[in-house]
């Protein structure tokens, strides 16, 4: 269907361009009145909206009607659902492997198995627009943000794996890549501060840039910006969101991208503090952006509308480049697919409550752990597992580590104790876990991104001056050998979920058949 912008009033237009963040779980006066007196076109959902499949399926069947019934216009009902570590739907639904997971099985029909069940599953529920996957290529171990996000600390196999995930997502719903031009070459978290990448524009080209071309030719139909400053791609140190030289003069008209240019949160750090929310969203759609996102104050989304209005008035916002961002928006929604409208979710419930795809999930995982150095584990003797206590490391996580991991290696082996390590033990802590580990035979001690929280690193150093047998498996980013020489027998799992709990216990156990290759 066509969506007219002849028809569509200054202030319809305005709200097209806008993705909210909202804090229902169902619809709301807060909500309705967004979508009639702002003419809110689309959403962005967090874990906060997603209690159970049901309650999700209702609200944007709600929300959807409501956009319908007030602008004639479907929405953009958006949502990070990478896997792995940035899942928003958890409860209910499939728990999908994360990015690195994915390619560590060498399979990469895993990838677009993935997109194609995510998709189904998404699309069932009434969102149509997943924030995923991540094209950066994580070559920086010190990253605090992307790590196991990405694919590959190699380019080709980000883009090989991007893009059949890519392909199996957009038979149901629309991919928006991120965080472009890559995120992967940082020592900051954007969502904290602006972080800057020097390359010139060579390197970028043989590196960074490769899977966001190769997506862009193979249909991708949205990226996502970053906040960071590129000098080879940015003018006057500003933020590739806010720049026109990098979203229109390079991903448009050198790129050829023809897709939607969706921002990043525009309350993070690193757009917010020099620039402020609402003029950034501003600055943002002058640069070339045709969806701004802000996610979660509601006094920065009435501002922000306001701050448009007056633009459009004052000439600062020319009425052309609003029409030829809204006219772009327009032409992608006309494909959606609206399917489950006058549905209840008990017409859906199979789709979304799926034993293939949970399977095939929990099965990606088996494949995916990798035996990186040493030996594979055997219990014998007397065995202490140290489980490591994570939480979310940026805020994008939505996965607090709550999946139990002591107790189902307590289930799986009863003769072995356990014992809770926090995610950066201080002293204390540590010579409590030295103490204990002198009555044993054998530690198996779990990290959670030791590249960020280095106390972990620096108790396995000391528990490899013991005559014991040490091994150690990642629960996340599998980089504990670049800052260390002492870990004898290690292995990777690349997530902290449920299904990775499960596999946990099943290789402690003896009864996996190991199949994975580091990526």
């Amino acid at each position: 269907m066509r969506y007219d912008l002849k028809n569509m009033t200054v202030e319809e237009k305005i709200g097209q361009l806008f993705m909210f963040g909202i804090h229902a779980t169902q619809i709301d006066e807060k909500t309705i009145q967004l979508i009639k007196k702002n003419k809110l076109g689309n959403v962005i959902l967090f874990s906060r909206n997603c209690e159970t499949p049901k309650q999700l399926f209702e609200l944007n069947q709600a929300l959807q009607q409501q956009a319908l019934n007030t602008l004639g216009v479907p929405m953009f009902i958006s949502i990070d659902q990478e896997g792995g570590m940035v899942t928003r739907i958890f409860n209910g639904a499939t728990f999908f492997p994360g990015a690195m997971t994915i390619s560590s099985t060498n399979q990469v029909n895993h990838a677009y198995q993935t997109g194609l069940y995510m998709g189904e599953e998404l699309l069932a529920l009434g969102v149509n627009m997943n924030l995923a996957p991540v094209l950066d290529v994580n070559n920086n171990p010190f990253n605090p943000v992307i790590g196991v996000r990405s694919y590959s600390d190699d380019p080709k196999v980000v883009s090989l794996y991007g893009n059949a995930f890519i392909e199996g997502l957009q038979k149901k719903v629309f991919a928006v890549g991120k965080h472009f031009p890559g995120h992967g070459d940082t020592y900051l978290d954007s969502h904290l501060a602006l972080p800057k990448v020097d390359h010139p524009v060579e390197r970028l080209e043989q590196v960074e840039l490769v899977p966001f071309r190769s997506a862009i030719q193979a249909g991708l139909k949205g990226i996502m910006s970053s906040h960071i400053d590129f000098p080879a791609f940015t003018e006057n140190g500003l933020p590739v969101t806010l720049s026109k030289k990098c979203l229109t003069d390079f991903l448009r008209d050198d790129l050829k991208f023809e897709g939607l240019i969706v921002t990043d949160g525009m309350e993070m750090k690193a757009v917010q503090d020099k620039y402020g929310t609402v003029e950034a969203s501003l600055m943002s759609v002058l640069a070339g952006a045709n969806l701004v996102c802000i996610c979660h104050t509601e006094t920065l989304q009435a501002e922000a509308f306001d701050r448009f209005k007056k633009a459009i008035e004052s000439g600062e916002l020319p009425m052309a480049i609003l029409d030829e961002r809204v006219s772009r928006v327009l032409a992608y929604k006309a494909q959606l697919e609206l399917p489950y409208l006058t549905n209840t979710y008990d017409d859906i419930k199979r789709l979304v409550e799926n034993e293939t795809h949970q399977a095939f999930s929990l099965d990606v995982v088996r494949k995916a752990l990798k035996v990186i150095k040493g030996n594979v584990f055997k219990q014998q003797g007397k065995t202490l597992f140290v489980g490591v206590s994570p939480k979310a490391t940026t805020i994008a996580d939505d996965t607090d580590g709550t999946y139990q991991m002591n107790q189902a290696v307590k289930l799986a082996l009863p003769m072995i104790d356990t014992i809770h390590m926090p995610i950066n033990p201080d002293e204390a802590s540590m010579r409590h876990i030295l103490d204990l580990a002198k009555a044993y035979d054998q530690v198996v001690i779990t990290t959670y991104n030791g590249n960020v929280y280095r106390q972990q690193i620096k108790l396995i150093d000391q528990l490899a001056t013991m005559d014991l047998d040490l091994h150690v498996i990642a629960m996340r980013n599998p980089y504990d050998l670049a800052f260390t020489d002492q870990i004898k027998n290690y292995t990777c799992l690349y997530e902290y979920t449920p299904n990775s709990v499960t596999v946990l216990a099943e290789y402690l156990s003896g009864k996996l058949h190991l199949e994975g290759v580091m990526a």
